[in-house]
């Protein structure tokens, strides 16, 4: 009877230690792909200078005394530090943070690119925009009516704000910043293809492609609820994460 019992209890020692080890092993399988997501989205997103970190400050303009439309947040362009993003588009998105919304009175919003000779590459130079009615996160993309920007060639563009106080004196507030087209290299272009598009930022910043990884993760921000806030915080706009997106049209 003693050697039954004590075969019987090995018995359940092992399917323990094999259920242990088991359970830990799938939890390990489980929990890694969110692990790797954010271990990327950290050392690109957080990454120095020189691989496009975070920045979008104003460069100069308006202040809150000169301006009561602004409020704790001035404009901010969803820009690297380096200034110098990368595209693969011939026809890119700008992203900013507006401070305040517009009217149909409002002054539009001015938009400038220029090549490296510091001449402008629009036809229409500068293009207009209507401001939307709310402030937040807004985008506009460049129109297909001009020159697609070529392989290869840095751009400067200038993005420009018109304020206006309770005494109608205006103000400017502006950002600028840097973006080159690039040719997507096969690797890139193979992980597209094998990515689900609401996890296609994922390739895009791989391959540090700033504005199309920018894009895409602003898209599927309802998915990716957590990357999305932890890109707007770089600004020190978490706040406004689940606020709607906003489009600037051009007139």
């Amino acid at each position: 009877m003693m050697k039954l019992k004590s075969a019987i209890w090995r018995q359940i020692m092992t399917i323990c230690t094999l259920t242990t080890v088991f359970s830990g092993s799938l939890l390990s399988v489980i929990s890694l792909p969110q692990a790797q997501a954010q271990s990327l989205f950290d050392r690109i997103f957080n990454s120095s200078a020189s691989e496009g970190s975070a920045s979008g400050r104003s460069r100069g303009g308006a202040t809150r005394s000169q301006c009561t439309q602004l409020g704790s947040k001035n404009l901010i362009a969803l820009a690297p530090q380096s200034n110098e993003g990368l595209t693969t588009k011939e026809y890119p998105d700008f992203w900013f943070y507006l401070p305040f919304g517009g009217s149909s009175q409002s002054p539009p919003a001015k938009f400038r690119l220029l090549d490296e000779q510091n001449k402008s590459v629009l036809k229409k130079s500068p293009q207009w925009y209507s401001l939307p009615e709310k402030k937040g996160i807004a985008h506009f993309t460049l129109p297909s009516t001009e020159q697609p920007l070529s392989i290869g060639k840095r751009y400067h563009w200038y993005f420009n704000m018109t304020c206006v106080n309770d005494q109608g004196t205006q103000s400017n507030i502006s950002v600028d910043g840097w973006i080159k087209r690039v040719e997507p290299n096969s690797t890139l272009v193979e992980r597209l293809k094998n990515t689900q598009p609401q996890d296609q930022y994922i390739p895009y910043v791989e391959n540090k492609i700033w504005y199309e990884a920018v894009s895409q993760l602003a898209e599927y921000r309802a998915i990716h609820q957590t990357e999305w806030v932890k890109l707007l915080s770089l600004y020190g706009l978490e706040k406004v994460a689940p606020d709607p997106i906003s489009e600037i049209k051009s007139l």
